[in-house]
């Protein structure tokens, strides 16, 4: 109700950014998980791809908060799994690297992203990293063994240092993804 109220006072509140933080209301419902306040947003108009100063969209955001229902909502409504923020990550990236809380299930929203058939599981930020990498050196083990066995993606490509996920998951001591690519090679 004070959302409505809100934007009934100031309609340009809809896609004002907020000065400090850099996101906008829908990033913020996308973030949270409020499907009713995401729906809200939408349905007076809140742009589905909007970017903020970093070129995050809300789809980004409830990726890397894990947020299944959100995430649904928003590629249904005309979401692009494919594009990509500043430093060109990509929705399926921000799954991959999301931390833990009860509330999140980053593995499914990889999966809902993998299904819908539009994201690129092989591109490059720009370090050169790909999701499966950001999933590997940060121990995100699950993640890491959706991309590699359902996600079909090539577990030997290199960052732009040389560094492939083996020495990733070396390097950050994650012993269990050491011996998910060791099974795969």
């Amino acid at each position: 109700e004070a959302l409505r109220r809100l934007l009934d006072e100031d309609p340009g509140l809809l896609e004002a950014e907020h000065q400090w933080a850099h996101y906008r209301p829908l990033h913020v419902a996308c973030s949270a998980g409020s499907m009713e306040a995401a729906c809200f947003l939408l349905d007076r108009g809140a742009a589905i791809n909007s970017r903020n100063r970093y070129a995050q969209t809300p789809l980004m955001w409830a990726c890397l908060m894990g947020r299944v229902e959100v995430v649904r909502l928003v590629l249904a409504r005309g979401a692009d799994p494919t594009l990509r923020d500043e430093d060109s990550w990509t929705a399926l990236m921000y799954a991959s690297y999301g931390g833990q809380c009860p509330t999140s299930d980053h593995v499914a929203v990889m999966r809902l992203l993998l299904e819908d058939g539009r994201v690129p599981v092989d591109v490059r930020t720009k370090r050169g990293q790909t999701a499966f990498m950001i999933a590997c050196s940060y121990g995100r083990m699950e993640r890491a063994r959706l991309l590699l066995l359902e996600g079909g993606v090539d577990h030997t490509i290199a960052d732009n240092q040389g560094r492939t996920p083996m020495a990733e998951a070396q390097q950050a001591k994650r012993h269990e993804t050491v011996g998910l690519l060791e099974v795969r090679d």
